[in-house]
Formats: C-alpha cells, structure tokens, sequence
C-alpha cells in the first residue's frame, strides 16, 4: 500500500513501529493498532477506532514526531473528556496491561 492510501493511524503506526529502537521511544514496541483494539476503543471511549480519536480531536499526525508533540495537558484533557482515562498515560498503560492479559490467554 502507498503512503497515500493510508491513513493516518496506519501512517503513525508504521512511524512508531520504525522508531521502536531507539532509545526512550517505547511506544513502538506494539503497535498502536494492536493495543487500541476496536474493542478496546468502544469499551473505555467515544470513538470506534484511534484513528477516529485522532480525527474528532483535530490531532493530524502521520509521523512519531508529530504524535510526540501532541502528548501535553491539551491532550490529556481531551482524553478525560472523551474516555474513561484521566491521561493519556492511563489510557495508554490500561491498553499495554490489556494487550498483554491478551497474549497470556491466547497461550493457554
């Protein structure tokens, strides 16, 4: 698939999965559709999908740079308004221990 075709979800996941590596930039060791499930969007928040999050917040992110930038209280309240989370740090450590409770059980 061209960059052109893709969204900017997918855009931003690749970005993360490419910056995985480097030092102090974790978020990439999963990408971002794997923790933020549909269902995990439907249970906890207002949207079906991160990349409607990123959209009804006006956050226009393709790369891990951009996403970086966007990670202030700004953001952190319009995480409070429109999940279950108070931060985004909540948000993103309850989908990293689902995600992982996930792996588990799929072993079994």
């Amino acid at each position: 698939m061209s960059d052109d075709n893709k969204s900017d979800l997918e855009r931003l996941t690749d970005s993360l999965e490419k910056n995985a590596d480097k030092p102090n930039q974790s978020l990439g060791l999963v990408s971002f559709t794997d923790l933020f499930t549909p269902d995990f969007m439907s249970k906890y928040t207002k949207f079906a999908n991160f990349g409607e999050l990123l959209i009804v917040g006006k956050y226009n992110v393709s790369r891990f740079e951009e996403f970086l930038a966007l990670l202030n209280a700004e953001f952190d309240k319009f995480i409070a308004k429109n999940t279950d989370f108070k931060t985004w740090e909540e948000m993103q450590s309850t989908a990293v221990s689902e995600y992982y409770k996930r792996q588990e059980a799929a072993k079994q």
